[in-house]
């Protein structure tokens, strides 16, 4: 009874092997996937058997393959970037800021006004001139520790602080109005100067047009928060131009070898690093800086989908400043320096915001915040949290220039303008101030259109599915016409 029954389970499961193999059989036989019905076709030979097995097999390694080499590029680099147009309207673009810097970080007149105030009556120029100079060029610090300390005793024991020595430098810094002799804003020259701020940068006092806000408690700072600026057409006419004094023979403390400015066109949230990406226009040229605008932005399922680490920038709102409303790389790299010089220095440099908490360094600290400004220079990348944003806009300025004046400058309008406001002869001595004194130079957009990309996703999982598929089916295909060709030559 026992052996009976063991024999049905026998008869029941080769029955069951027969009819799966059957079933797979006619499954074979009747796919369209390429190679498989020649496994169980009547009369066909091992030897072909065998042969389209091998081919179905390496079709499939083969699909895996590149599967897998499609997977590891999406992990590596799953976004891709691609341009959305070339005819992106102007007027959907920011203005760029402008921030000028005379090479003259004190006013020679200003600076002897100033130490008639009683409170410096026992600092000599000279004195204050040295000062000075380790204020608004901090890489003058390096290496410089004993006669820093030396004014650190100095003016701690005249009950002078590091603010005062500030206020010093606000009010005998060449100001906008000491820089700019005219202002024209779409052919208007008012109000074009109410677009400027008197800031502090990494290149001292400077004046920006159509800068973002500006606050700062301790120092008393507070710049207006208007909307940026935006044109509508292309062309210098459509855009800022000035003519700027250097004021050569009131020089006292420069930070360059040359006379004339340093100029920086950036967006107008990022931090004026005027220092490291500045570019130089000296007395006596007209320059013209055409500006190509580039803007990008990505879609929601990059910032949905993609982690920051893998998109390699971060989306509006992922990363908040503390003393930027809008996120910049550049703000960002600010505010790194700015913490770390608070945990290594216990102070910032007045160019670098603050709260009502922080405190301004005194010379003391000078080496040390000069080491961190330096090493956030060198390693902001590996030190630094900072991203560019998904979402930003770019300025390429062209730069060109002539010789200015020209022949015909004493003859216009502006020129007889000028020699009014500032008290100049209108001979030959006012031309021969302005190639000494004074340049020219014009901001606009150089096309009627700027240029835009998108960042989406480089595909997503249904994208992969289908390509598996696709790729499966084509392996299949190719390496079954390979097997048609041995099967004929063994035939």
């Amino acid at each position: 009874m026992f052996r009976n029954s063991r024999e049905k389970i026998e008869r029941a499961q080769q029955k069951s092997c027969q009819n799966d193999q059957r079933i797979f059989k006619q499954f074979c036989e009747n796919t369209s996937i390429h190679g498989l019905k020649y496994l169980f076709e009547d009369g066909s030979r091992l030897i072909e058997r065998c042969a389209w097995l091998l081919v179905f097999l390496s079709g499939i390694c083969f699909s895996g393959y590149f599967c897998w080499q499609m997977w590891e590029k999406w992990k590596q680099s799953p976004v891709l970037t691609s341009v959305e147009t070339q005819l992106y309207p102007l007027s959907n673009i920011f203005f760029p800021a402008v921030t000028v810097c005379n090479v003259n970080k004190v006013s020679k007149i200003k600076l002897q006004d100033a130490l008639r105030n009683p409170k410096y009556a026992n600092v000599s120029y000279s004195e204050m001139q040295s000062t000075l100079r380790y204020m608004t060029k901090l890489d003058r610090a390096i290496n410089n520790e004993r006669p820093l300390k030396e004014l650190n005793q100095f003016y701690k024991s005249r009950n002078i602080s590091a603010l005062d020595l500030f206020k010093i430098l606000e009010e005998t810094a060449p100001s906008c109005s000491d820089m700019v002799m005219d202002c024209n804003w779409l052919g208007l020259t008012k109000p074009c100067m109410e677009f400027f701020s008197f800031l502090p940068t990494d290149d001292g006092m400077c004046c920006t047009f159509n800068s973002a806000k500006y606050f700062d408690p301790m120092l008393g700072i507070q710049s207006s928060a208007s909307e940026p600026l935006r044109v509508n057409g292309n062309g210098y006419r459509m855009g800022l131009n000035l003519v700027i004094d250097a004021n050569v023979d009131d020089y006292s403390v420069t930070t360059g070898k040359f006379d004339g400015f340093k100029i920086l066109v950036h967006a107008p949230e990022e931090f004026p690093d005027v220092a490291d990406r500045g570019f130089v226009i000296g007395p006596g040229t007209e320059t013209f800086v055409a500006v190509k605008g580039t803007t990008s932005f990505n879609t929601e399922e990059v910032a949905r989908e993609v982690a920051p680490d893998q998109r390699q920038c971060l989306v509006e709102g992922e990363k908040k400043l503390k003393y930027f409303q809008h996120y910049s790389r550049s703000a960002c790299m600010v505010e790194c320096a700015t913490r770390i010089m608070h945990d290594n220095c216990q102070c910032r440099p007045y160019f670098l915001r603050g709260g009502n908490t922080s405190r301004l360094c005194e010379f003391t600290s000078y080496t040390c915040i000069s080491n961190v400004y330096e090493d956030v220079r060198a390693r902001g990348d590996k030190i630094c949290d900072c991203l560019p944003p998904c979402t930003d806009i770019r300025y390429d300025p062209e730069v060109s220039y002539a010789s200015f004046p020209g022949r015909g400058f004493n003859l216009t309008r502006t020129f007889k303008r000028l020699v009014q406001e500032r008290n100049l002869s209108a001979g030959t001595d006012g031309t021969e101030y302005f190639k000494t004194n004074v340049a020219m130079f014009h901001v606009y957009y150089k096309e009627k259109t700027g240029m835009r990309y998108r960042t989406d996703i480089r595909f997503g999982i249904e994208d992969f599915i289908c390509n598996y598929i696709f790729l499966l089916f084509r392996s299949l295909e190719n390496e079954s016409d390979i097997a048609n060709c041995f099967l004929l030559s063994v035939n």
